[in-house]
């Protein structure tokens, strides 16, 4: 019975004494990880300062005082001041202690002779010191200073720059950095004085007496320690971590207060005393063999559970990944069937709409029921139309719009949506250069690809950190284009502060259907409709990214300099009642097409303009006529075509009559070869007022004149080829 009893009370000691052990050591952790995010964040404020101060003086270096003293001088010092929230003021002032410029308006009479961070570098050059606290006679706030003095040639002084910090800043961070009750942080000059403390107080900051137990422990060990001891200014035992900052005079001080750090432990003794009487209450009740028993066997049965578990988990994810690869294999059929279906149908569509529009014409007047059927039909065309260019842009065959893109101005234009779709957490920073090239690439799908990345990026940043888009030019040579072409490529780059990727996820994050998110948060296109943009357009899509270190994607898109536009032409004229373009000039045109209803349909819409047409089902064929009809001035080819496509027909064309104007007519805009060429593109069903606007733009040429046998044998082409040259952003 007294073992029964003294046996858990036993145990309820050890493990009450273990806990607060573990209990202290994790908390002196979490205070020396505390600090050491103080020493980091102070270390990159001083060093701010430094970078100012330097700014500064660059700036002023040579300058006469008359010429510091006009007002370019302080709106210079106000512009750097307002973009950094640590700085409360920046300031230059002469050998006398007058102020000469500064961020903020000065009574011209006032001097800082007095000031400390002026006399000391009066009597010597101390580099870059780091004043007392003071409060600020024209900010009207706490501030510390840190200041860099100036001499003339010969070295005699010649007045400081300083800028003054906020106390409260660092007491903000402070704050943000370890929320709670208990806790204190200080900002100590190693001479004792307090620049900043949490709590802040707006009155001023104190100064420690010589024998603090802070400047003991700092005269020990100078680099940085913890220790624990009684302050003496609430009466609060604290544990505290110290750390020197970098090179600076400057320690910062955490401590939490100890019955802060043993509240967790006092709330772990009465679990353990609940625990401990519930074992001697066992004990005295059953025997301690039973008692084993019963805990073996609960222990096996518990251990059985947990492995159950775990081969039910393990089932459902491979289940569940088996699922996702038939869903991506279904998916790319499904892909490549919709883009050849979508082909099939454009041609069907076109021999269908040509020919309704053909036959409006010749309705009689006032019939109308029957002008109202083929209305009826006419829309039921178009809405066929419409859903191959839905297939089209599920299976990535949609015909892109490039264009030459600003990319900087594109970004701007996006600054409201990004906002609103980034939230208030993110801060976007944007970088452009003056004279970066426009880039070839169609804006609408640039825009959703650039959206896309900045939705990932806030994703993997929980929506805090920073978001950084810029862009520079890249020339590919030969030898290190890789798949690209060798030339100019603007490289659009999103950065992003989050937890970035390991190398497996790296290595498929760009893979359909795959993402990190949780159910239902994701579909997985985002990356693969980044990709398939950035390989349609000519470029490529690059990744990099490191655990931990967030990550960049770069999208490689081709410059408007060296890439040739397709011009696309839109079904936006038409005439009052309907009918199309009136031809300009009668025309002889090739027709060339392997669908006997599209050849035919196209034909009559040429002749119902006035046109004089030739038609032919194949490149072949088409060449065989070129040669006996040299009055031919266009040609329209379709592109999918057995033997010889649209693009071999054009550039067959291009060699024998160099005049000739060549138009590809593509009911599956998938070939991203049609972007470097700069040929009229009709995409299937074009209408008749399409096809005459078409052929009203092509330019009159005297075919009559051109000698065909001093041609070259190959001539690349570039016909209509638009170029764009570099802009500012």
């Amino acid at each position: 019975m007294a073992a029964s009893l003294l046996g858990p009370a036993g145990l309820f000691t050890a493990a009450a004494l273990h806990n607060r052990g573990d209990v202290l050591q994790d908390g002196a952790e979490r205070i020396a990880r505390t600090a050491n995010v103080m020493d980091e964040h102070a270390r990159k404020v001083f060093e701010t300062g430094e970078l100012v101060l330097g700014r500064v003086d660059d700036r002023i270096r040579g300058t006469t005082w008359s010429e510091i003293a006009a007002s370019e001088t302080s709106a210079f010092l106000a512009e750097l001041e307002a973009s950094l929230e640590q700085v409360v003021s920046i300031w230059v002032t002469d050998a006398q202690g007058v102020v000469r410029a500064g961020s903020q308006p000065w009574d011209a009479a006032m001097t800082i002779a007095h000031r400390d961070f002026f006399q000391v570098q009066r009597e010597r050059n101390a580099g870059n010191y780091v004043s007392v606290a003071f409060w600020g006679r024209v900010t009207g706030v706490a501030s510390f200073a840190i200041s860099r003095r100036r001499s003339t040639p010969d070295g005699q002084f010649d007045g400081i720059i300083h800028l003054a910090l906020s106390p409260e800043y660092f007491a903000n961070t402070y704050a943000g950095a370890a929320p709670g009750n208990g806790q204190a942080a200080v900002l100590l000059r190693s001479d004792g004085e307090i620049l900043a403390r949490k709590p802040f107080y707006a009155e001023g900051q104190a100064r420690l007496s010589s024998d603090s137990p802070f400047l003991r422990q700092m005269a020990v060990t100078p680099a940085g320690g913890s220790f624990s001891g009684l302050s003496r200014r609430d009466g609060i035992e604290r544990a505290y971590a110290f750390r020197k900052v970098g090179r600076y005079p400057v320690y910062v001080i955490f401590g939490v207060d100890k019955a802060v750090l043993l509240s967790r432990w006092r709330g772990n003794l009465i679990l353990y005393g609940a625990v401990a009487c519930m074992a001697a209450v066992l004990l005295l009740r059953i025997s301690l063999l039973a008692l084993r028993g019963v805990q073996a066997e609960r222990t096996t049965t518990q251990r059985l559970r947990e492995a159950l578990t775990d081969l039910q988990r393990e089932t459902a994810q491979r289940e569940a990944a088996e699922a996702r690869v038939r869903q991506a294999q279904k998916m790319e059929a499904v892909g490549q069937l919709t883009g050849g279906i979508a082909h099939d149908f454009n041609n069907l569509l076109m021999a269908v709409l040509g020919s309704l529009q053909l036959l409006r014409k010749r309705l009689p007047a006032g019939d109308e029921k029957a002008a109202r059927l083929l209305e009826n039909a006419v829309q039921g065309a178009q809405r066929g139309a419409s859903l191959t260019q839905r297939l089209l842009a599920f299976s990535r065959g949609q015909a892109l719009r490039p264009r030459a893109v600003n990319l900087a101005e594109l970004v701007c234009g996006m600054a409201d949506l990004l906002r609103s779709s980034l939230g208030a957490g993110v801060r976007v920073l944007t970088r452009f250069p003056s004279a970066l090239p426009r880039a070839l690439v169609d804006a609408n799908q640039l825009e959703l690809a650039l959206l896309n990345l900045a939705m990932n990026a806030r994703d993997a940043m929980q929506g805090q950190g920073d978001l950084s888009i810029r862009a520079r030019d890249e020339y590919l040579h030969e030898g290190e284009a890789g798949e690209l072409d060798v030339g100019t490529y603007v490289v659009l780059s999103v950065t992003d502060t989050g937890e970035g990727m390991d190398e497996r996820t790296l290595a498929r994050c760009v893979e359909p259907f795959f993402t990190t998110r949780g159910v239902g948060k994701g579909t997985g296109l985002g990356l693969s409709m980044v990709h398939g943009l950035a390989e349609q357009s000519g470029g490529r899509l690059v990744l990099r990214s490191q655990k931990g270190r967030g990550t960049t994607a770069e999208l490689w898109l081709p410059g408007a300099k060296f890439g040739l536009q397709v011009t696309q032409i839109e079904d936006s004229s038409t005439a009052a009642n309907g009918s199309p373009l009136a031809s300009r000039n009668r025309r002889a045109v090739l027709v060339v097409d392997d669908d006997p209803l599209v050849l035919s349909t196209t034909v009559s819409m040429l002749e119902d303009m006035g046109h004089r047409v030739l038609e032919a089902q194949s490149g072949q064929r088409a060449l065989e006529l070129l040669h006996s009809n040299e009055d031919v001035e266009v040609v329209l080819t379709d592109q999918v075509m057995p033997t010889m496509t649209g693009m071999d027909l054009a550039a067959e064309l291009r060699r024998l009559r160099p005049t000739l104007h060549v138009m590809i007519g593509a009911g599956y805009a998938e070939h991203s070869e049609l972007l470097r060429f700069g040929l009229t593109l009709l995409c299937k069903p074009y209408s008749q007022t399409q096809l005459a606007a078409a052929i009203n733009a092509c330019p009159i040429s005297d075919s009559s004149n051109v000698d065909t046998t001093s041609q070259p044998k190959s001539i690349d082409v570039q016909l209509r080829t638009s170029y764009a040259g570099n802009s500012s952003s």
